[in-house]
């Protein structure tokens, strides 16, 4: 019997706690009773083991594609078969999981169960190859080249303590977010905005940021080196104990069913189109003397990616300005936002009328604005973009009578990697190394 968990959530039901499994497609069950249960029991207790998860209770609810298949009770209290409500309890997850296939309860709710869309074998933990963890297991130190990368409005302040042997052990990981390498692939927890938990081999979790970050349509090239950039910031992250999320908080990241929503009749297509760059880069990810950078980058700059010191207040040597020359290729490149001057006072907490005088009192050499003065108030370019929230700190000011147009030129914070720049640089002949050391300053390409 082959039996594939995707993710699980505990909820609250009737008094009692209910561990739900997302179980996969591929998993096979012939029927659940006398015969295979106390072997569903046993992979149900050795996940339950293997994954530290807090489960005291006794009823385990199996789902697949939002569907409950059965119910598996483990140890009841006492041994006691009438101290569990188990058929009020049944009825209870039936009713929830009827009502547009979604689990319920007083403070959570779960509406997107996620299925893996092509397991592999590899994934499947075998008699005769064993479960190592990752303490256990020593990757190489392929030093290919110099490389960096870039997230969208992120970037920690911490160094990693990878080196370039990377060897991988329980130190980098909490208590509760371990990671394990099953027949040699890397698996991620990842925390979905619907409350799931879900474990995810590394390949396949990139996949799903390359899908939600950057256009499918984009060159080949750039969807390469978004896949390193991705991974890189997957590693940083879990080697300083941070939860991987799949919003804007660390990475987006969207499910093979989130992407065939999305992509709609493309999804074949893109589907594979992105997987061959996240494949033909496996493993790869990018470090600055040894250590792991931190993978911020942004949609579009403005001719010039910024330096990290004007972001963060905290000068990265592989996150300089450099010159990114095609991000006019996005048709939103210059952008128009109006608000009233209401509006503007409101979110400054200063009083802005047509007669206010904005006066810009440094640029810095990639033309954004450093300090701006408005009614003797000096706020940074960052803090006017956040509070106003402009695209960009780089931006023209139209007053007329009711309020403002704000001019922005480019997308996002401007450190790291520009998406739209590195597709321009990819259509005119750059590969995705030539693309990630242009970026980013003095790095390497290491390999898991």
């Amino acid at each position: 019997m082959i039996i594939l968990i995707n993710g699980y959530s505990i909820k609250n039901i009737n008094g009692e706690d209910v561990l739900y499994l997302y179980m996969d497609y591929s998993s096979e069950f012939a029927r659940i009773d006398k015969r295979n249960n106390t072997e569903i029991k046993k992979k149900i207790r050795d996940y339950i083991n293997n994954n530290n998860i807090k489960f005291k209770g006794a009823m385990v609810a199996l789902v697949v594609g939002g569907v409950m298949i059965g119910t598996v009770t483990l140890n009841r209290p006492n041994n006691n078969s009438d101290s569990l409500n188990t058929n009020k309890i049944v009825a209870i997850i039936n009713q929830n999981m009827s009502e547009n296939n979604t689990l319920t309860t007083d403070t959570n709710e779960i509406n997107d169960i996620e299925i893996a869309e092509e397991p592999k074998d590899s994934n499947i933990v075998k008699s005769d190859n064993k479960s190592t963890k990752i303490d256990d297991v020593k990757k190489g130190n392929t030093n290919v080249n110099n490389i960096t990368s870039v997230k969208e409005e992120k970037i920690e302040n911490s160094s990693s303590n990878l080196n370039n042997n990377l060897e991988i052990n329980n130190n980098l990981y909490s208590n509760e977010e371990k990671e394990e390498v099953i027949d040699n692939n890397i698996y991620i927890e990842l925390y979905r905005k619907n409350g799931v938990v879900e474990r995810i081999e590394l390949e396949e979790y990139v996949i799903g940021v390359v899908g939600a970050e950057m256009p499918a349509s984009f060159n080949m090239e750039a969807l390469k080196a978004q896949a390193v950039v991705a991974r890189t910031y997957a590693v940083n992250n879990i080697n300083k104990n941070k939860r991987l999320t799949d919003n804007n908080s660390t990475q987006n990241y969207k499910s093979n069913n989130e992407l065939k929503n999305m992509w709609g009749n493309s999804y074949n297509i893109y589907y594979e189109k992105i997987k061959n760059a996240v494949y033909s880069t496996k493993g790869m990810y990018l470090t600055y003397n040894g250590e792991v950078i931190d993978a911020v980058y942004h949609s579009t700059s403005n001719g010039y990616t910024e330096d990290s010191i004007y972001v963060w207040e905290n000068s990265k040597p592989y996150l300089k300005s450099v010159t990114s020359i095609y991000d006019n290729t996005n048709k939103n490149f210059l952008y128009s936002m109006f608000l009233t001057y209401e509006t503007i006072s409101s979110k400054l907490n200063n009083i802005v009328d047509m007669n206010t005088e904005f006066n810009v009192l440094e640029k810095n050499n990639s033309g954004r604005i450093v300090s701006i003065e408005i009614n003797g108030v000096t706020y940074s370019g960052v803090s006017i973009r956040n509070l106003l929230g402009l695209r960009s700190t780089d931006f023209d000011i139209e007053k007329n009578e009711t309020g403002i147009n704000f001019i922005t030129r480019g997308y996002g914070h401007g450190v790291g990697m520009s998406q739209y720049g590195a597709n321009g640089m990819a259509n005119n002949g750059s590969d995705f190394k030539n693309i990630l050391f242009h970026y980013y300053t003095g790095v390497s390409i290491n390999s898991l």
